[in-house]
C-alpha cells in the first residue's frame, strides 16, 4: 500500500461511506421494521418519532461521499453512474417516497391512508437496504467496463460494455459472478440494518416496541452471521482476468502497488483478487465477528446503547475489510485487469487533491460536532403510551409522524 493524495482519499470516502452506513443504516431498519412491530397507529407513531429529527440529517453522508467520489475521483463517479444508473435511480425514487410517508402519513387519520404510507415507510427503507448492497457487490466483483487507453483510445475514457436493459438485470442476475455476489452483499446488508435498526429501537424506544424488537433481533441474528461467512466465502474466490501483466501500466499505479498485485497473477488471472493483504484483512474480519458476537449479547441483556455501539462498530469493521481488500481498484473490470478503475487512473489532479483535503480536515469535523450535539439534544426515549399522552395533550395536530 502507498501513502498519497489518491490513498488518501481512498480512506476519506471510505469512512464517508461507513458513516453514511451507520447513520442512516439504522433509519432503514426502523423503516424495514415498521409495519411488522408495531401494532397499532400510537406504536407506528412511536416508531417513527424515534427517528423523525434525525433521518434527514443522516443523509447529509451519502450527499457528501457522492461529492467527494465526483471531485477526487471524477471517471469512477462517471462510469458508476453509467453502470449503475438504474438502481440508482430505484433508490432514489425510493428515499423519495420515505420522505413523502414521513411528512403525509398523519395528515388524514382514515385508516386506509396511514396504510399506504406505512407501506411506504416499509419499500423506501428495504429497496435502498438492498441496494446499496447489491450495488457494493457488483462492485467488489468487477463490472464490464472498458480503459479505452489500454485499446489505443486516449480520450474516450471509461466506457460500460452493457446496455440497458442488460445493464440493470445483470446487476441482480445470479447467473453473472457479480449479479450472484451483489445479491448475497444486498441480503446480508439488508439483514445488518435490520438488526442496526432494532439497536435503535432498544436504545431510543421503550415498552413493548423494544420487546418486539429484541426478539426479532434475536431471530435475525444467525441469519445475518450466516450471510456474512458466505460473503467472504465468496469473495475469496473472485479473480480477475489479465491477458499481459505488462498491461499493468494502463492503471497509473505505483510501482509498489504493481509489485503487490504480480505475485497474484498466476495462468492469465489475478488469483485471491480481495484478498491480497491478507493479515490485515484477517484482522477487521476477526474484529467485525467479535463485534457481532458482542451486539449479539447486547440485544439479550436489553442494553441498546451497547447493541447500537457493536453494530456500528460491525459495520466500520467490515467495510473497512473490504476497503484493503480492493485497493487499489475502485472499480474492477471482468473484461480483464488492465480495464479497471483504479485511485490513480480515475484521480483528480495533485492540486484539486490537496484542495480538498484541506476543506475536508476544516469543515469534516465541524458535521460531526454538530451531529453529535443534535443527537445528544434529541436522545430520549419514546413510548406508545407517551405518543398517546402527548396527542391527548395537543390535540391531533401535535408534531408527531
Amino acid at each position: 500500500m502507498s501513502f498519497d493524495l489518491q490513498s488518501i482519499w481512498f480512506l476519506l470516502v471510505g469512512v464517508l461511506l461507513i458513516a453514511y452506513l451507520i447513520t442512516d443504516g439504522f433509519d432503514f431498519g426502523v423503516g424495514i421494521l415498521h409495519p411488522f412491530i408495531a401494532k397499532t397507529d400510537h406504536e407506528r407513531r412511536a416508531m417513527l418519532n424515534s427517528i423523525g429529527p434525525v433521518w434527514d440529517g443522516n443523509e447529509v453522508w451519502l450527499i457528501t461521499a457522492g461529492a467527494a467520489v465526483f471531485a477526487a475521483f471524477p471517471e469512477m463517479y462517471a462510469a458508476l453512474f453509467s453502470s449503475l444508473y438504474i438502481a440508482l435511480f430505484v433508490v432514489l425514487v425510493a428515499l423519495i417516497m420515505r420522505a413523502c410517508a414521513f411528512e403525509f402519513r398523519s395528515k388524514e387519520e382514515n385508516p386506509s391512508w396511514r396504510n399506504f404510507w406505512d407501506w411506504m415507510v416499509f419499500f423506501g427503507s428495504a429497496v435502498p437496504a438492498l441496494l446499496v448492497g447489491v450495488a457494493i457487490g457488483n462492485v467488489l466483483a468487477g463490472l464490464p467496463v472498458i480503459n479505452s487507453l489500454a485499446r489505443g483510445d486516449s480520450l474516450s475514457g471509461f466506457i460500460y460494455a452493457e446496455r440497458f436493459p442488460i445493464s440493470f438485470l445483470n446487476l441482480i442476475n445470479p447467473l453473472t459472478n457479480h449479479g450472484l455476489y451483489g445479491l448475497i452483499v444486498g441480503v446480508t446488508t439488508f439483514l445488518f440494518f435490520t438488526l442496526h435498526g432494532v439497536s435503535w429501537l432498544l436504545w431510543k424506544t421503550e415498552g413493548t416496541i423494544a420487546e418486539r424488537a429484541q426478539a426479532v433481533a434475536k431471530k435475525l441474528w444467525f441469519g445475518f452471521v450466516l450471510f456474512y461467512v458466505i460473503c467472504l466465502g465468496f469473495a475469496y474466490t473472485i479473480s480477475f482476468k489479465i491477458v499481459n501483466p505488462a498491461d499493468l501500466k494502463y492503471l497509473g499505479l505505483p510501482k509498489s502497488v504493481v509489485d503487490s498485485i504480480v505475485p497474484f497473477i498466476k495462468d492469465g488471472v489475478v488469483e485471491k483478487a480481495l484478498f491480497r493483504y491478507m493479515p490485515f484483512e484477517i484482522v477487521m474480519i476477526l474484529a467485525a465477528v467479535i463485534c457481532a458476537v458482542l451486539y449479539y449479547i447486547a440485544v439479550s441483556k436489553a442494553n441498546g446503547k451497547q447493541a447500537f455501539l457493536f453494530s456500528a462498530l460491525t459495520v466500520t469493521f467490515a467495510t473497512l475489510g473490504a476497503a484493503i481488500g480492493a485497493y487499489p481498484f475502485l472499480l474492477p473490470s471482468s473484461l480483464g485487469v488492465e480495464n479497471s478503475i483504479t485511485i490513480y487512473n480515475a484521480a483528480s489532479s495533485t492540486l484539486t487533491l490537496t484542495v480538498m483535503l484541506i476543506a475536508a480536515l476544516i469543515f469534516v469535523p465541524i458535521v460531526v460536532a454538530y451531529q453529535v450535539w443534535m443527537y445528544r439534544i434529541f436522545l430520549f426515549k419514546v413510548s406508545a403510551e407517551s405518543i398517546a399522552h402527548e396527542l391527548q395533550e395537543e390535540g391531533e395536530e401535535a408534531e408527531l409522524y
